[in-house]
């Protein structure tokens, strides 16, 4: 796969950078001599230097991207999103988590703000012509039947699978990632990184993670069957609330239904900050 070099050299020299600071860092850091402030100056050269090096990244995920896309066809983007959301086991999913997914599973790159515009055009899709696809991507649901957009989901799903009930439901969705991850057919470096980074946002265990790549399929198995346990006992209290609350929603009208109420009656406050994948 070809990437510009230019953005590949300077990725390696800023790599090299930060691992000349992090080593200043560390001995600063021992040296209670110190004053503080210097301390703070050199983390700030670390953190411009974090900052290079993610643009960097985002230049040569996009290219790999284009170059995979003139090698072969791919479906509309909405259609790869949709597949995406019924691997991940069919739960509503935040945007940057998806667009992470979309470039560990099939090397595609999509900026998370391209999301926002694509819901927008569904909806204009399905009010030309409601019901001539079998799916469209929607928002998620809050209590009140207003339209949760952090929160993806799919038309074609039961509507309380698109609800958003409590802080147990968004705990819920994040496990959700975790398990689909852990249990992925197509594993490789990119889905193990992912699997990782979720795994420590969700379960806080950054210093129990493995070396990458994952070398077995054990430290899998055992995320897999810790999410499926956490997943079992939270469902046991959000699935209640979440069919509750959809067969209080199942009166309106579809387009509500499918994209919100434009002014929801009640004055409780919708959920759905999204916990990983940002």
């Amino acid at each position: 796969m070809v990437v510009p070099s230019v953005a590949r050299d300077e990725l390696i020299a800023t790599l090299e950078a930060t691992l000349a600071v992090q080593q200043r860092l560390v001995a600063a850091a021992r040296d209670h001599a110190l004053p503080v402030a210097d301390l703070l100056a050199q983390l700030t050269i670390l953190e411009r230097l974090d900052g290079r090096r993610d643009q960097l990244i985002s230049q040569l995920r996009q290219s790999a991207s284009a170059a995979q896309r003139e090698c072969r066809a791919h479906p509309p983007i909405r259609q790869v999103i949709l597949a995406a959301l019924r691997e991940l086991g069919g739960w509503p999913q935040n945007a940057g988590f998806l667009a992470s997914y979309l470039w560990a599973s099939r090397q595609l790159h999509v900026d998370s703000r391209a999301f926002a515009p694509l819901r927008r055009d569904e909806r204009r899709s399905w009010q030309r012509s409601p019901g001539a696809r079998p799916a469209y991507l929607v928002p998620a649901l809050n209590c009140d039947g207003s339209a949760n957009p952090r929160w993806l989901t799919s038309s074609a799903w039961d509507l309380d699978r698109r609800v958003v009930a409590s802080a147990d439901s968004l705990r819920l969705f994040d496990l959700q990632k975790v398990r689909a991850l852990a249990t992925a057919p197509a594993a490789g470096l990119p889905m193990d990184a992912l699997l990782c980074r979720c795994t420590a946002q969700v379960f806080g265990q950054a210093a129990a993670l493995p070396a990458l790549p994952v070398p077995n399929g054990s430290w899998r198995r055992s995320i897999a069957a810790r999410s499926a346990a956490l997943i079992s006992r939270t469902r046991q209290a959000d699935d209640p609330r979440r069919a509750r609350i959809a067969r209080e929603l199942a009166g309106l009208p579809e387009g509500d239904r499918l994209w919100g109420r434009p002014h929801a009656a009640s004055g409780r406050p919708g959920l759905g900050t999204p916990a990983s994948g940002r």
